[in-house]
Parts: structure tokens; sequence; C-alpha cells
């Protein structure tokens, strides 16, 4: 009967450090992916086509024929606004999530303004992407503080969500 119990507690134990290393198998990879960076996260669910529902900039809501033709593009590293007339010119974007609000630089790749940032912040929640960025003040590296505009201040604020199809 004593070997039985030897027994006995040799499977408990080895079926403990069974359980253990299952249990451990389980979770590293879990933790691998959830330290993922979060702007990793953020870009990847950015990427594809979106649709404008809302525009406003300098204060002023923007006519609804200016929200239904235009569509945001984030591809890659790089956004791009689409209309009627062809596509806007591309920059390139970088996100930093752990900020509140998380906030967004758009950075121009080419042309007189090549490396010039236009600061900004955005919110990705319920399938909704909104972006409010400085894109036309005197000093495009003035943050928003909030997703709002005033008279003036040369912010953009755009409410998009995924565009049907796309």
């Amino acid at each position: 009967m004593a070997s039985i119990g030897r027994v006995s507690r040799g499977v408990i134990v080895a079926s403990g450090f069974l359980l253990a290393a299952t249990v451990l198998v389980g979770i590293v990879p879990w933790r691998l992916v959830a330290a993922e960076p979060k702007s990793a996260n953020d870009a990847k669910n950015l990427q594809g086509t979106w649709q404008a529902v809302e525009l406003e900039a300098n204060g002023e809501k923007r006519p609804d024929d200016q929200i239904k033709e235009l569509q945001v593009v984030f591809k890659g590293d790089q956004v791009f606004a689409v209309k009627p007339d062809g596509e806007g010119r591309k920059v390139k974007f970088k996100l930093d999530p752990g900020k509140t609000p998380k906030t967004i630089d758009l950075i121009a790749i080419d042309g007189s303004d090549k490396g010039k940032i236009a600061a900004g912040i955005y919110s990705l929640e319920n399938g909704q992407l909104k972006l409010c960025v400085n894109l036309f003040g005197k000093d495009t590296a003035q943050r928003p503080t909030e997703f709002k505009t005033q008279a003036g201040d040369g912010v953009g604020f755009a409410i998009l969500e995924r565009a049907k199809g796309k």
C-alpha cells in the first residue's frame, strides 16, 4: 500500500506539473500577442478605406456634398484622401495610442513641406474613427486636445466609418 501511495503522489505531482506546463503554454503565446505594441494594433485596424460622415474645419461644419465625396485611405504607413477628382497627397502617419487622447502625426513625405508634421488626436471605437488634426494652423505641430474645432484654429475634425465593400 505504501508503494501505491507513493505512486499516487508521484502521479499527482506529475499531473500537477503537466497541468502547470499546459497552463504556461497556453498563457505564453497569449502574453506574446498581448505584448505587441498598441500602435501596431491600431495601425492594422486603420488599414483600408474610410468614408467621411462628418467634417468640420475652423469651427464650421462642412456641407453634405463635401462629406459624401470624401474618403480616407490608410495603406501601410501612409494615408491619403480620395475625392471624385482623384487622390490627394500621401503622407506618413505615426500613432501613439499610449497617450490620452491617442495621438497621430501626419508627416509630409514630399514637396516643400517634406518632413513637416501636422499633429492630431484620434479615437478608434465602435466602428468609427475620429480624427482631429491641426492641418492649417500657424504651427501645425501644436496638437489639438479635444475633438472639436474653433474659428481660425486651423484644425480639421472628421468622423469616419469603414467604407462599405472596401
